[in-house]
This record gives structure tokens, C-alpha cells and sequence, in this order.
């Protein structure tokens, strides 16, 4: 093992393959997270023990978040077709990444370097997957909470709410988010969050004119 890969994962996790049902993970793409036990400190690291990083590793209940998320598929896409580079699953959506030691290539090196310095491998893709967490967040649940808490703050308007498009909600859900600055916040498991509360106190009766022409402009124009 050079002196390269030994400085990288001092400190660090590595892991012993180990499972009753296959005894050579080599021709697996996918490896469980419980058949990789981390050495103790009285075992020697082997060239064919895995290092597993916390850069690229998380699930739904611990403190990674979208950065995690990213960092792994990004490094799966880069190296995830190499020999021993093993995309790991397991339980509570726990993911990780598994590169056996004897497999760590230069370039990889140069990654995990970079990740001590900075924790994000690409700022594009990094801003993708909060924006996927966003989009989630607001079809299964966002949209439907900001409805029933916009009825409840405008009573008298409730019947022209429930006759709008998925579209006139959400034209005006983020009108009014940038009328107050609010912006989606991200939590650990990469699950997106906003103060609806703090949104919905920017809306006033002019918004209900403004919504009730472009209704009125979508009947018309459905009618035709």
C-alpha cells in the first residue's frame, strides 16, 4: 500500500468485507453497509479492506444533508464503473461509497484532497439536488400546506383558492416568497424546508385582483 492511500486513511474508516452470503464482493456493484465492519484499532488496514468516506456517505436520520447526497453520485458517476469502486446501500437510507484500498487511484486521491479543503466535488450538481429536494418538498406536502394555511389566513377568499391550477399556486407561492425573502432552507437526510407562515404574511388583497384576472384569462381562453 503506498504511502498516498496509508496518509488518506489515517484517522478514517475502513471496513472489512464481510458476509455469509458471498465471500469476494469483487464482482458485486452493490455492497450492504452491514457487511462492511470497521476495523478496530488493533487490525492493520489490507490492501483489499475498503475506505469508506464521510464526504460521500449519509442517511435519512443522521447530520448529512445534500452536500453528502451530491458528493455521491457525482463520484459514483465518475469512478463508479472503475474495478472495485462498490455504490454502498443500506437501511433508513443510509448510502456510502466503497473503494478498496488497492483501487484508490490517483485522481481519487485528488478528490478526497480537495474535499478536506472544500466538502462539496461539484457546485452544479450540488444546487440540482437541493432543487430536487425543494421540487419534492413542495409536490408532496408544500403545496397543499400553503393552500389550506392561505384559506385559513383569507377566509373570505377560500372558494377562489380551491378553484385554482396547480400553476396559479405555485405563481403565487413564489411571488410571495421573493416579495419576502424567504428562501428554502435544507435539513439533515436532504429534505428541504420553508416558513410558510412568513411567506403567506406577504400577501395582500391585490394579489387576489391579480389572481382573479389571470382565472377569469384561463377560462376565457379555455372556452375558445
Amino acid at each position: 500500500m503506498n504511502t498516498e492511500v496509508l496518509a488518506l486513511i489515517e484517522g478514517k474508516r475502513v471496513c472489512r468485507y464481510s458476509s455469509y452470503r458471498d465471500t469476494d464482493p469483487t464482482d458485486l456493484g452493490r455492497l450492504s453497509y452491514g457487511d462492511l465492519k470497521p476495523l478496530e484499532k488493533h487490525q492493520t488496514p489490507e490492501d483489499t479492506d475498503f475506505f469508506t468516506s464521510d464526504y460521500l456517505s449519509g442517511s435519512d436520520y443522521c447530520s448529512s444533508g445534500s452536500v453528502e447526497v451530491s458528493n455521491h453520485r457525482v463520484f459514483l458517476e465518475k469512478y463508479g464503473e472503475l474495478p472495485n469502486v462498490h455504490d454502498v446501500y443500506g437501511g433508513c437510507g443510509t448510502f456510502a461509497v466503497a473503494v478498496r484500498l488497492d483501487s484508490i487511484t490517483p485522481e481519487m486521491l485528488e478528490d478526497f484532497a480537495a474535499l478536506e479543503n472544500y466538502p462539496v466535488l461539484n457546485d452544479e450538481d450540488h444546487s440540482e439536488v437541493e432543487m430536487e429536494a425543494e421540487n419534492e418538498a413542495w409536490e408532496n406536502c408544500y403545496r397543499s400546506d400553503f393552500t389550506r394555511e392561505l384559506s385559513k389566513a383569507f377566509p373570505e377568499h377560500e372558494d377562489t383558492i380551491a378553484s385554482w391550477s396547480n400553476e396559479q399556486v405555485d405563481t403565487l407561492f413564489y411571488a410571495l416568497m421573493e416579495r419576502t425573502n424567504t428562501y428554502w432552507e435544507h435539513e439533515s437526510g436532504n429534505n428541504a424546508y420553508v416558513h410558510l407562515e412568513r411567506v403567506i404574511k406577504g400577501a395582500t388583497e391585490q394579489d387576489w385582483c391579480i389572481a382573479m384576472q389571470r382565472l377569469y384569462k384561463t377560462k376565457m381562453e379555455a372556452a375558445l
